[in-house]
């Protein structure tokens, strides 16, 4: 299901790091509803685009863990 997957958050912090569970947490609980319904309609194929993009994982990265901390 849409609500179980975090595409990016798991391409971002890779597949074994349990960040992307608390990003996750943080998309479907605090969230803007603008973004998540645009994660939810984008994020898998927004992640496939980046898996061979590094500098920009590392900029995502920098935002989701703002995310975590707030």
């Amino acid at each position: 299901s849409k609500a179980a997957a975090c595409w990016i958050a798991r391409e971002v912090y890779g597949e074994s790091n349990p960040k992307w569970k608390r990003f996750r947490s943080w998309l479907l609980n605090k969230a803007p509803d603008w973004f998540r319904e645009w994660y939810l309609d984008h994020g898998e194929s927004v992640a496939d685009w980046l898996k061979d993009k590094p500098e920009l994982k590392s900029r995502l990265k920098i935002f989701m863990d703002s995310k975590l901390e707030a």
